[in-house]
């Protein structure tokens, strides 16, 4: 499931999350936003254990401005309301899944 996140929303969903978070800022207007939505819900239902969120920056465009987004779409990654991680444009699920590589370097360490 992808969750529609707002600026009200934003402090509760994303870094009150005890989960990792991934969160897509995208536009209503853009054609390669819209490519990416088979992505994300492909990448919700497949891991489960992150969390993913969307942010419409047309709506939004103080969170946008907040984590300095130029072009849409752009994901950034998310571990206990800290940003881990970010990518810009049409991209694959492995490349999404390379945010959190971070994640699993700590697990392997323990």
């Amino acid at each position: 499931m992808v969750v529609k996140v707002t600026e009200k929303s934003f402090q509760r969903e994303v870094c009150g999350s005890p989960r990792p978070v991934l969160v897509e800022f995208y536009a209503s207007w853009c054609p390669k936003c819209a490519m990416m939505q088979d992505v994300l819900a492909q990448f919700s239902e497949t891991l489960p254990e992150i969390k993913v969120c969307q942010v419409d920056t047309g709506e939004e465009s103080r969170l946008a401005d907040q984590y300095g987004i130029e072009k849409v779409p752009s994901f950034i990654a998310f571990d206990n309301g800290n940003p881990i991680g970010a990518v810009t444009g049409v991209v694959h699920e492995k490349v999404l899944l390379e945010l959190f590589s971070a994640l699993n370097d700590r697990k392997s360490e323990n």
